[in-house]
């Protein structure tokens, strides 16, 4: 786990596992395989994205398979991140 405080960071940043403290991510390519998640604290994102890759792909794949109206399956979806609704 590599611990990242108070710089900019650019090109492709490795988020697994890792923690980002007080970070600016400029023209950053953000990639989650699926690890241990990151933590972030206080960050600011410019122009950055995030790409998920392997098992984090394929679960994104598989809520967002979920998510559509006609599936009757939306709302287990933000049910599991309750965190969403507003």
């Amino acid at each position: 786990m590599a611990e990242y405080k108070n710089q900019t960071l650019s090109g492709v940043v490795a988020l697994d596992s890792n923690s980002f403290d007080n970070i600016d991510f400029k023209d950053a390519e953000l990639t989650y395989d699926g690890g241990r998640p990151p933590a972030f604290n206080n960050c600011r994102f410019d122009n950055a994205r995030f790409t998920f890759r392997e098992s984090a792909g394929n679960t994104l794949l598989f809520l967002r398979a979920m998510a559509p109206a006609q599936t009757n399956m939306r709302d287990v979806v933000l049910g599991l991140m309750p965190e969403l609704k507003a």
